[in-house]
């Protein structure tokens, strides 16, 4: 029987980071995938979806391209080539997780617990030490009569297209959701979204989701809110949505039907309960220390549910490991400080509170507002829709919380994640020096909008004035 200090299971984003870390840190590792490595997000989540994004971007941009003085031009979309570049892109960054595996052995097939310290894989006999479950999750496909005769797509099977369908209904307006509707409609697609709550976008602020909202309306896409799908048809060649919207039933028809309604956790077969493993169908159930209920066996990911963002499982894959192999020196989970970004155009950023949580938390809560326009590279892109939103709190003025919407929102949110990360103080990021014309300086803005509405300068102003008096 071989023998391994760790096994992990699942070859996706946390997976290899964990391979990754257990073998430098000297331990002999195994890590084990149904087909092939990379996971949901290589091959049908962040990099397809993020480079059909981009497509779609360059598209956009020829469209609008009389606001800047040039000639328009109406670009043709040759979707098979598309895919071909998407495909590409998959693959160049799959090369580049090779280094992600030296020194780690990896095997292929169907993996499954005999006991919490032996596993069966394709019928060969494993001893493990430590187990990490990193198995990710998949789309839900709902039980909606018609659904399975009429035929849907998912993220799984919208980035090799050979034609692109002249109209479509996105079922669900999360960041999956939007981000696609988006993309197929700067393509050339007619896109329609229903969403079961009362906006899209419901995690992010109410304001980053009405601009998000208003963008997408502009462009041409029609969002329907409050609408819950409840039936699937076929109508000749098209494909049919019934949607219960309070009392009434609202009938859509387009070529496809995309579904973007959240997922599930990729457990079926690992036999579980055979390792002492317990778990419900929404997750696996682990403590602060990502450990199961069998203590030896870890799990981190999609697969425990919470926090579903490729960042989130890299950074549990790290605690995950150090807990397994130097158990005498745990390390908590802590979540206080989650960005995270949803890449339409323009992007929507959140990290930490929203005001009502900061106001439910704290007896001081400050709020600070600078609109795009107000950030001179922001001009010079004509990229000035949206805001940034700082929460402030307590008397420190604390950095609770950011929320962003416009040109790369996501990028400028490392900045605010670090202060709240290391706790670093408003005069921390004001008395850093932004390179100029930058997006970042709007950071910086929003820091000197805080200072100048702020109780210090209210101060600073006293003891200038009784200087300039004394002068005086």
């Amino acid at each position: 029987m071989e023998k391994y200090d760790m096994t992990i299971i699942g070859g996706g984003s946390g997976g290899l980071t964990a391979a990754r870390t257990a073998a430098a840190l000297g331990a002999s590792v195994l890590l084990i995938d149904k087909e092939e490595l990379g996971g949901d997000c290589l091959h049908f989540g962040c990099v397809p979806s993020k480079s059909m994004i981009h497509v779609a971007k360059v598209v956009q941009q020829a469209k609008e391209a009389a606001r800047l003085g040039l000639m328009p031009a109406d670009l043709g979309v040759d979707m098979a080539k598309v895919s071909e570049y998407i495909q590409g892109v998959i693959g160049r960054v799959a090369e580049t997780e090779h280094i992600y595996t030296e020194g780690v052995t990896v095997k292929f097939g169907q993996v499954s617990f005999n006991s919490s310290t032996e596993l069966s894989l394709n019928g060969e006999s494993i001893s493990s030490r430590n187990t990490l479950i990193a198995t990710g999750s998949r789309p839900v496909i709902p039980r909606v009569e018609g659904l399975e005769e009429s035929g849907c797509w998912t993220n799984k099977s919208v980035f090799d297209l050979t034609q692109l369908p002249a109209s479509l209904i996105v079922v669900g307006g999360g960041p999956v959701g939007v981000e696609l509707a988006q993309a197929f409609e700067r393509l050339g697609s007619q896109v329609t979204i229903i969403q079961g709550p009362e906006r899209i976008l419901p995690r992010e602020d109410p304001e980053v989701s009405a601009v998000v909202s208003s963008v997408m309306t502009s462009e041409g896409i029609n969002i329907v809110i409050n609408a819950r799908f409840v039936k699937a048809s076929r109508n000749g060649a098209k494909k049919v949505v019934v949607a219960r919207q309070g009392d009434q039933l609202l009938t859509f028809e387009a070529d496809e039907i995309l579904l973007a309604l959240g997922r599930q956790p990729n457990i079926e077969g690992l036999n579980l309960e055979a390792a002492g493993i317990k778990y419900d169908n929404k997750a696996i159930k682990v403590n602060e220390y990502l450990q199961t209920s069998a203590s030896n066996i870890l799990a981190i990911g999609d697969v425990i549910g919470g926090y579903l963002f490729t960042h989130v499982a890299a950074y549990q894959a790290g605690v995950a490991v150090r807990n397994a192999l130097v158990p005498f020196a745990k390390k908590k989970v802590e979540y206080r400080v989650v960005p995270w970004c949803t890449f339409t155009d323009p992007e929507a950023a959140r990290v930490g509170l929203t005001p009502e949580e900061a106001e439910k938390q704290y007896k001081q809560v400050r709020i600070i507002k600078l609109p795009c326009a107000g950030i001179d590279r922001a001009q010079t892109e004509g990229e000035t829709t949206g805001f940034i939103k700082l929460v402030l709190a307590g008397k420190k003025d604390e950095i609770v919380g950011a929320h962003m919407v416009g040109a790369r929102s996501g990028e400028m949110l490392g900045e605010v994640a670090l202060a709240m990360r290391h706790n670093l103080s408003l005069n921390d990021i004001l008395g850093t020096m932004h390179a100029y014309p930058t997006m970042s300086t709007g950071i910086q803005q929003a820091v000197f909008e805080a200072y100048l509405e702020g109780k210090a300068i209210a101060g600073n102003r006293k003891i200038v004035r009784t200087v300039l008096s004394v002068r005086g």
